[in-house]
């Protein structure tokens, strides 16, 4: 029964830390349908109306709209429904890619500018553009100004316009996913460290967790300060970059760890060498960067190489690792990795060959279905081995427990023994008290084996009232018991009265005769000198004994 109760504990917690999950990921889905449509009805897209002018001729368009870049000329669209009704609300787009440029009237509104931070192309597509329409307006012209196209044309995105609060509002909305999973991320690493923490207390060490919970919380930090709502409203836009350059840096690192945590990949000195070299790019990198030899976004190159080739290496390790020893644990591993592998090598594609600006949201997909993977992999892992653990903690309970009374059994009353003489000096004495049922052996023959063995949990609970709370209690044989009291308070003569009193009490309303016979020894002699635990046992044995003959006498008379 207890073997069953401890099981549906363990159970129990493993249901819970699923749950912990599954009902953050929901309220987080609560929270943001909860917002989504508060920011559509107080914003309105400001697509027609658009003009520019081409050779002098005026050509009208409706956004979004992709215009081919004639000399690499700038390009410049009009429009001239801005009025009195607009006035205090806030315009905005995509285009920092382009240095655009908002305008009205002349007035420049909004003017991407490179800061300390030097962005790529991609970076700076993300960015959200945002010009404020002065109050004081009551008729003007907007203009937006594109310089530097890419690939030889302009991708002209939607323009919208509202309150400042809804445009706000909105950028958030569109960030809103991204924002979640990194809160996701974070919450799981605290909840990944926490279960790490709670193995440990358990005695069940697992490092992947702890692994783990790095590699979420490295991921929550990057997704975060690499989102374009936090780039666009951070008042240090440069430090926010900054720590996301070193995030991705840093990204592997706990990928490698975990890997080497499989199988026998922990002999495998190259993982050892992935990892240092992960640190040394980060390291490198941010000296060029600091001594303005090289910015971050020139060396990205050297981050994406590194990442691609130890992630796919490992992929690799763990393929071999799998095919010496093809196990669930191994192959659900090997398929994460390959994943992210395989994620990060389409993003790096879109990244440098095609230049879309959407190649983080292809390797973000990528580390969800790599973390669910292997965070599912390790519940499994832990649910086995809180099994396990729970068999043999029951498994070592029959060892040293009595099935029938629950008490300890001889092998920890010998070991107890064996021990003693290491820790002997701590106390000013201990008591032995070896014990024996009488006349056991009539009461089997007399009133069947039940009746002798109701008899024999009757005694172990006598004995365990009366010194149970003193000491410690042992079942030694068939009808042989024995209890260690550790600085006895009470004399011999007190010790033996509490045995009686429970004797009495049992013996009131119970159809057989219970009678137990004693022998005490204490460890240190009448001067205070230790005895041998032979000679400790023996004289405990010897008195025992001699008490049973006294009680036999008394019992013919």
């Amino acid at each position: 029964m207890k073997h069953n109760q401890r099981k549906r504990n363990e159970s129990i917690e493993i249901l819970l830390f699923i749950m912990v999950l599954a009902v953050f990921a929901a309220v987080l889905g609560i929270m943001a349908l909860g917002e989504k449509w508060q920011p559509v009805n107080e914003i309105r897209q400001l697509s027609s109306g658009w003009y520019y002018f081409d050779d002098g001729r005026r050509t009208e368009i409706t956004l979004p709209k992709e215009i081919k870049a004639e000399n690499e000329k700038p390009l410049i669209l009009y429009n001239d429904n801005i009025n009195s009704f607009n006035a205090g609300m806030v315009v905005t787009t995509k285009g920092a890619e382009y240095d655009l440029k908002i305008s009205l009237n002349g007035e420049v509104l909004y003017e991407y500018q490179d800061s300390a931070f030097v962005r790529n192309a991609q970076m700076k597509s993300k960015l959200d553009c945002d010009g404020e329409i002065p109050t004081d307006i009551r008729k003007g012209t907007l203009t937006l100004t594109y310089s530097t196209p890419q690939q030889g044309k302009y991708k002209i995105s939607e323009v919208f316009i509202g309150s400042g609060s809804a445009v706000t509002a909105c950028h958030v909305w569109d960030s809103a996913l991204i924002i979640g999973i990194a809160a996701c991320f974070i919450v799981l690493s605290v909840i990944s460290l926490l279960t790490a923490v709670y193995l440990r207390c358990r005695q069940m060490t697992d490092n992947r967790f702890r692994d783990v919970a790095l590699f979420l919380l490295i991921c929550g930090i990057w997704l975060i300060t690499d989102s374009s709502v936090v780039q666009t409203y951070s008042s240090h836009p440069d430090m926010v970059c900054t720590i996301s350059f070193y995030m991705f840096m840093m990204l592997a690192i706990p990928m490698l760890h975990f890997a080497q945590k499989i199988g026998k990949l922990k002999n495998e000195r190259i993982l050892d060498l992935g990892i240092v070299m992960f640190y040394v790019n980060a390291f490198i990198q941010g000296l060029l960067n600091y001594f303005d030899i090289f910015e971050f976004v020139d060396m990205l190159f050297v981050t994406h190489l590194l990442l691609w080739m130890w992630v796919l290496l490992s992929t690799f390790l763990l393929w071999k690792e799998y095919k010496k020893n093809p196990q669930r644990d191994v192959r659900i591993v090997m398929i994460a990795y390959s994943i992210v592998s395989a994620s990060g090598i389409l993003a790096l594609l879109l990244y440098w060959l095609f230049k879309i600006s959407y190649y983080g949201a292809i390797f973000e997909l990528g580390i969800l279905l790599f973390l669910i993977l292997i965070i599912a992999n390790m519940v499994i892992s832990l649910a086995g081995k809180v099994r396990y653990r729970t068999e043999m903690q029951a498994y070592e309970r029959l060892v040293r427990e009595d099935w029938m009374t629950g008490m300890q059994n001889r092998e920890p009353f010998e070991n107890m023994i064996a021990e003693l003489p290491k820790t002997v000096n701590q106390y000013k004495d201990v008591l032995l008290i070896l014990m024996d049922i009488n006349h056991l052996r009539r009461i089997n023959n007399d009133c069947g084996r039940v009746a002798g063995d109701e008899v024999v949990v009757a005694a172990a609970r006598c004995i365990e009232n009366a010194f149970g709370s003193l000491g410690k209690c042992y079942r030694t044989g068939g009808d042989e018991f024995a209890a260690v009291v550790y600085d006895p308070d009470m004399d011999k003569a007190a010790l033996s009265e509490r045995l009686d009193k429970e004797i009495r009490n049992y013996n009131r309303n119970s159809r057989y005769r219970l009678s137990i016979a004693r022998g005490f020894s204490s460890i240190r002699d009448e001067k205070g000198n230790i005895k041998t635990t032979g000679e400790w046992k023996y004289e405990a044995d010897t008195n025992m004994y001699q008490n049973k003959a006294e009680e036999g006498k008394a019992h013919e008379l």
